[in-house]
């Protein structure tokens, strides 16, 4: 992760054990760009994904301004940031998106939905990763249909899972349909294994030019 970045998660997080009290009002111009980000994956099978990346960094680099000007105070400000983060186009964006959750949830315990993208996004850096994930909070598409990630053996239980904000993993497992059908998109009939998406990933590199 670069220098600079690095330093203004450091400025987060002084300001995330600073006093709950002194935090002030939500930023609402990251709130409008949380919104925006939410909007554009509103209508999932009619997305122009070539339109929402363009979007989404032009979200993610202002975010980043308004970092650089210590505009985030507030658990809500962190979250809507860590969300735009979320959907990021590599890992470096994942990982500010993990971090940012989790000082979110550091100023706001008690908020679920702040303990949700704690787990997503770490669930996204493993997948970034070619690793499986741990809690059951990523779908995959390819021609073949959608499907739920491989989810790692052991690493969490449906307990931890319940404490974070995310369903079972049956539960995950049996929301597969319902996302691809939101999606206009077929279910991938056998899920693939790691192995398979790793020797996947192989052979897209072997024939990219």
């Amino acid at each position: 992760m670069r220098t600079h970045l690095l330093i203004l998660l450091l400025s987060c997080l002084l300001a995330a054990i600073a006093p709950l009290q002194a935090q002030g009002a939500d930023n609402p111009e990251l709130a409008a760009l949380y919104r925006d980000d939410q909007q554009a994956r509103a209508d999932a099978a009619n997305i122009d994904w070539s339109v929402v990346f363009r979007e989404d960094a032009a979200r993610r680099a202002r975010v980043l301004a308004l970092m650089r000007e210590g505009a985030m105070r507030t658990a809500a400000d962190h979250h809507h940031a860590a969300m735009v983060f979320q959907h990021g186009a590599n890992l470096e964006d994942i990982r500010i998106a993990h971090a940012l959750s989790t000082l979110a949830s550091t100023l706001a315990p008690d908020e679920i939905s702040y303990r949700w993208l704690i787990t997503a996004s770490w669930d996204r850096i493993m997948t970034t990763q070619l690793q499986p994930q741990w809690y059951g909070t990523q779908f995959h598409g390819s021609d073949d249909g959608l499907f739920l990630y491989p989810v790692a053996d052991g690493a969490v239980d449906d307990a931890e899972r319940a404490r974070m904000g995310v369903p079972s993993l049956a539960e995950a497992q049996a929301n597969v349909a319902q996302m691809a059908a939101s999606m206009g998109a077929p279910v991938r009939a056998k899920p693939p294994t790691m192995e398979q998406l790793r020797a996947e990933r192989r052979a897209a590199g072997a024939t990219t030019p």
